[in-house]
């Protein structure tokens, strides 16, 4: 922002923040508020992507059910001691996210029939057939701000639409279309390398 003329800018926008805001937009206010927004920029740190995937680890599963259920809040622990009950039965234990008002479960195709049968008064929600991609970090990427954007980012440029994404200190697991699993784990499998290489 250093090469911008921030009254040039004020003049650029003041239309738009005059129909935004359905007032009229002193150019000199507008010059203030553009000043404070770069400073701002100028204090913000930085993400530091340079090794944080160096010593990623990747896997991709594919036939994988993103499942919503909704269900009243109330009704969330007995989805999840359902699900629990018949966890010996399935090939993999599924990842279960409590939302504000509906649980995901995300499982393999194999194990849809069993989970359907025993919480069949609870399915309502939209059924995705998908694939997974986690992403096994390494401690000292874990605490790095801005990496789940950073990634999704990375993963919008290249055409990848993710339906979900589940954030966690040392795992990101994230459900895409069962057709882009491929393309996904390529392009962050190749971010990984690369970064491998400076390190």
């Amino acid at each position: 922002m250093k090469v911008v003329n921030f009254h040039a800018l004020a003049e650029l926008i003041q239309p738009e923040v005059k129909e935004m805001t359905h007032r009229d937009a002193n150019i000199n206010t507008l010059v203030v508020a553009i000043k404070r927004f770069s400073d701002t920029l100028d204090s913000m740190k930085k993400l530091d992507v340079e090794n944080v995937l160096g010593n990623a680890r990747i896997s991709l599963t594919s036939g994988i059910v993103d499942l919503t259920i909704k269900a009243p809040r109330a009704e969330f622990s007995k989805i999840v001691r359902d699900v629990s009950e018949i966890g010996a039965e399935l090939s993999e234990f599924p990842h279960i996210f409590p939302l504000a008002t509906s649980i995901k479960l995300i499982m393999p195709d194999e194990d849809y029939e069993k989970v359907k049968e025993k919480l069949g008064h609870f399915m309502k929600g939209p059924l995705i057939h998908a694939a997974k991609l986690t992403l096994r970090m390494s401690p000292s990427a874990e605490m790095t701000s801005g990496i789940a954007s950073y990634l999704t980012e990375l993963l919008y440029r290249n055409g990848v639409n993710i339906y979900d994404a589940f954030l966690g200190y040392g795992d990101i697991i994230m459900v895409v279309d069962d057709r882009d699993g491929p393309q996904a784990y390529e392009i962050l499998q190749r971010e990984v390398n690369k970064q491998a290489l400076k390190a």
